[in-house]
């Protein structure tokens, strides 16, 4: 294995491939851990929840997302699970073992394959909380562990595991997924092989390499991923993804795979996004289940009492609140928020997700779109050190990394200071801004790359988003111009224009 992952990995930065083969030696001892079982940890935020609150939470996560081992996800998620999708053509209620299903077009063998019916989200939803509020069984739990026993595929009956429930939603024309999730399996395998070390069983970035690392592993719980070609508030693209992953990210230790299949590349993508997704969730439970019934909040509450009547009394009152809260509102708010982030990861791959220039990027020695009277590479440069962008207050006057900001006790999004000077990620890890001198683009080369990086900032980080605010498109095309000409500034002097008067030969002039 451990050949493999050199193969597969290959960092050709000289900059990291020493401490990078140090890793290698290190995974060597590991090699033999390959097939150690892990699972899915939850986030610390999780763990200040009241017991029950945190026992309501863990238990959506793992009927929602699995386990490593069987990894599943809602299927209105927009990841390839890898389903043989069916549809039923006829059902008999008094036949409640059998299904006839609608001609297959490929020969798949489906026998000892689990069923899933893919009713309508919020069907399923009121089904269950119909059951619930009579005190009845759940007939959509009842459908959990069906698998296909036999399959006649000249007549298309299905014969299943277990007798259906009375459900009305059960009808011809509904779709069903044979096999659900098996491309989950797969990517989780290969996610093991390749990413684990570094990023951890969960995504979280805690991998047994990511102690040796800097920058740290991503930690995909968040949901954010630096370097997109989305809107400033839009999710990751899966090809953003693709292309993170194809290329590597230069100056770091994350490595290029191009070496991997296509099949390969697109599974681990759809692995990542399940990761994130599953994150992203634990959150947003956090966020709505934590801001009433977490631990601080009842140490806040209880704070001064000393009476023990009066304390029992409060903890009873605020558990009992908890409780109906975990009963009533608590099903609706996991659905709905499940929902709503389905939908904002399949908005980001919409194509009117994806950011443009407006205009053509401008000639570097000609002039500036935004000022005429000036060359493009000339008023990026006024730009890069003037209020609006302000660009030089972190990435110093020369593009170095060392602007004032560095110096500077920074503010944490939820009060106080860091205490250490200098920017900071959403990781709360320290953040040294970008060394524009050394020719090394994290985001990519490519002077589009570099547009969407002023464009929408770098997500999770202190880069702001200038595109549509304080910098049109033709000063952001100026701007990045300035940006890759910065490398060069020792060795060639900041191109001007000539007036026409003052020579009539090129319009452009390279000296001082």
């Amino acid at each position: 294995m451990l050949n493999r992952f050199v193969a597969q990995n290959f960092i050709p930065d000289p900059v990291i491939a020493m401490p990078w083969l140090l890793l290698v030696c290190l995974l060597a001892g590991l090699a033999g851990c390959e097939q150690v079982q892990s699972d899915f940890v939850f986030n610390e935020k999780t763990q200040e929840l009241l017991p029950e609150a945190e026992v309501k939470v863990k238990k959506t996560l793992v009927s929602s997302f699995g386990s490593p081992a069987q990894p599943t996800i809602p299927a209105f998620f927009p990841v390839d699970r890898g389903q043989i999708t069916l549809e039923i053509a006829d059902f008999d209620p008094e036949k409640p073992t059998e299904l006839l299903i609608e001609p297959v077009e490929t020969d798949v063998d489906l026998v000892g394959k689990k069923l899933q019916f893919l009713f309508d989200p919020e069907d399923q939803f009121d089904v269950t909380m119909e059951a619930i509020e009579e005190e009845l069984p759940d007939p959509i739990a009842e459908l959990d562990g069906i698998i296909i026993a036999a399959y006649d595929a000249e007549s298309g009956k299905l014969t299943l595991s277990k007798a259906l429930p009375d459900l009305e939603l059960i009808e011809p024309g509904l779709e069903l997924a044979a096999n659900p999730n098996y491309k989950l399996h797969q990517g989780q395998l290969l996610y093991e092989q390749h990413c684990q070390h570094c990023h951890g069983v969960s995504g979280s970035g805690d991998g047994p390499t990511a102690r040796y690392m800097e920058p740290k592993p991503r930690d995909y719980r968040k949901g954010i991923f630096k370097f997109t070609s989305t809107g400033s508030r839009d999710h990751v693209s899966t090809a953003d993804l693709k292309h993170i992953i194809v290329e590597g990210i230069p100056g770091t230790y994350m490595p290029s795979f191009k070496l991997l299949s296509e099949d390969s590349l697109d599974l681990i993508v759809n692995y990542v996004k399940f990761l994130a997704m599953r994150g992203e969730t634990e959150g947003m439970l956090n966020v709505e289940v934590g801001l009433d019934f977490n631990k601080k909040v009842l140490a806040d509450e209880l704070e001064g009492v000393t009476d023990p009547k009066e304390i029992e009394e409060i903890t009873t009152e605020f558990k009992e609140d908890m409780n109906e809260f975990l009963e009533v509102d608590y099903p609706e708010i996991a659905f709905f928020g499940q929902l709503d982030l389905a939908d904002a990861w399949i908005e980001a791959d919409n194509e009117d997700a994806i950011v443009y220039a407006s205009v053509p990027q401008t000639d570097p020695y000609g002039p500036s779109a935004a000022d005429p009277s000036l060359t493009s590479i000339e008023n990026g440069r006024i730009l890069y050190l003037g209020k609006d962008a302000q660009c030089a207050s972190c990435h110093g006057d020369g593009g170095k990394g060392d602007g004032f900001q560095t110096r500077q006790l920074q503010k944490r999004r939820e009060g106080g200071d860091f205490t250490v000077p200098g920017l900071h990620d959403d990781w709360y890890n320290p953040l040294k801004p970008r060394d524009l001198t050394s020719d090394i683009y994290r985001g990519g080369r490519r002077p589009i790359d570099i547009f969407r990086r002023i464009y929408v900032g770098i997500k999770g980080t202190p880069m702001p988003a200038f595109g549509g605010k304080s910098l049109t498109d033709q000063q952001i095309w100026d701007v990045v111009n300035y940006v890759m000409y910065l490398p060069h500034e020792d060795t060639m002097p900041i191109p001007k224009l000539l007036k026409p008067e003052a020579s009539e030969g090129p319009a452009v002039s390279l000296s001082d």
